[in-house]
């Protein structure tokens, strides 16, 4: 476990010093201020613009860190070859792999602190009422938990392919991870077997990213029940481990 920290505290560090992180978080902050005009020229409708912009911009920034930084942990230490100098010395390639992942997952819990202080800030400044905020809470969580998913996904095409490939291949993944509604009423009109059985094979194949939306709904006070929490919760850690499994089976069989 020292190993592992290690690592994860080293690639915190260097995450948080990459241009790509620190003008994303930039371009956030601005959206979240940003958001505080557009609802002072709106009709009455200040606290849904506020709160839907200031989520909007938290979850982007999420997902921004964890696909762009997350395409990049493993390249780089194959392009200046630092496995060569690390693996010798009794750190095995999963203790690698599990350290990006913690170091990543702190990088995103840190600019998710930061993104929630300036939108709160813009929130009470704004709003001056207390009855969104647990939802609002609940609703940047499950987005920080869907970000997790998504570093394990990264981290999986980042052990198998460039940085380039694995940024695409991932968006791709989150598209179609929040497009399963949409493959689901495909189904439920395929009349071919065959093509229906492969459509229902990609819909458990791919994850339902939507599980963790839940932005719209506490947008209009609505919360969600305790046990779809739980079951979203328990559904990103099922699948995060088997991409993390996945990644590390590729990872431990590549030539460096």
């Amino acid at each position: 476990m020292s190993r592992i920290f290690t690592i994860a505290k080293n690639t915190f560090r260097e995450a948080v010093r990459d241009r790509i992180f620190i003008i994303a978080a930039v371009f956030a902050f601005f959206f979240i201020g940003f958001s505080l005009f557009i609802g002072s020229i709106s009709l009455d409708e200040d606290a849904r613009i506020i709160t839907n912009m200031g989520l909007a911009a938290i979850f982007s920034l999420q997902l921004f860190v964890a696909i762009f930084v997350g395409a990049q942990l493993v390249f780089k230490e194959v392009e200046r070859r630092t496995f060569f100098l690390v693996l010798p010395k009794a750190v095995t390639r999963s203790q690698v792999l599990w350290g990006k992942f913690f170091g990543l997952a702190a990088t995103v819990a840190y600019v998710t602190a930061l993104a929630m202080a300036v939108f709160f800030a813009v929130f009470a400044f704004k709003i001056h009422s207390l009855q969104l905020i647990p939802g609002l809470l609940i609703a940047i969580a499950l987005g920080y938990a869907e970000a997790l998913v998504v570093i394990s996904i990264s981290l999986l095409f980042s052990s198998l392919t460039s940085p380039t490939l694995s940024i695409f291949y991932t968006l791709a993944i989150v598209f179609i991870g929040h497009s399963s509604g949409l493959l689901l009423g495909v189904i439920e009109k395929q009349s071919n077997v065959f093509v229906k059985y492969a459509l229902w094979a990609a819909y458990y194949a791919f994850p339902n990213l939507e599980k963790f939306n839940i932005r719209n709904d506490v947008t209009y006070g609505v919360f969600p029940a305790p046990m779809v929490l739980v079951a979203a919760l328990l559904y990103g850690i099922a699948y995060g481990w088997f991409a993390i499994i996945a990644a590390r089976i590729i990872f431990e069989r590549r030539e460096f």
